[in-house]
């Protein structure tokens, strides 16, 4: 008896398009960017959900026949750096920061990409003119929203990339 009630159970729920993952309307990722006058580096790191930047991945991967979770950990590196270079700009008086992702921490809720430059400026010239374009994850989800905190100098400024300001801010400490 009980495994025909589980078994209509399991036939219902499969046929409902029942699914075992949370889906959610709200999309955020969190990014923090140093500016590192001692060691002379831009370090970062964004944070987002896994399942979010498996989806992300996946439509990188639309073309192929192999899924995010298929390919090795190099691979999933290489995918991550081209990404994470399309969808994060910045620029401090007009000059573009280069940064170069250099790896990624996997957590059970989320995801943490690391990346870092070096400081092409004078430490004082990160005080004024910042320009952060942050479209992360907007090219999947439309009502994606991108935190990011500067860090500079002891100070910190917090601000939002979204659809409504084109994932776009500008900034002086």
């Amino acid at each position: 008896m009980k495994k025909s009630v589980l078994l209509i159970i399991l036939v219902c729920f499969g046929l409902s398009g029942f699914s075992t993952k949370v889906k959610h309307e709200f999309y955020v990722s969190v990014t923090d960017i140093y500016v590192d006058a001692e060691k002379q580096q831009i370090n970062g790191v964004v944070k987002c959900f896994p399942d979010d930047w498996e989806r992300a991945m996946n439509a990188l991967l639309s073309n192929k026949v192999q899924r995010y979770i298929q390919l090795d950990s190099t691979a999933q590196d290489s995918l991550h750096a081209v990404y994470l270079q399309k969808h994060l700009n910045v620029k401090v008086r007009n000059q573009e920061l280069k940064f170069g992702y250099s790896g990624t921490v996997r957590g059970f809720d989320e995801m943490y990409l690391l990346f870092e430059g070096p400081m092409e400026l004078a430490p004082e010239e990160y005080a004024v003119e910042w320009t952060v374009n942050q479209t992360l994850l907007a090219d999947i989800y439309p009502t994606q929203e991108n935190i990011v905190i500067l860090h500079y100098d002891g100070q910190k400024y917090t601000s939002s990339c979204r659809e409504g300001n084109e994932y776009e801010f500008y900034y002086s400490f």
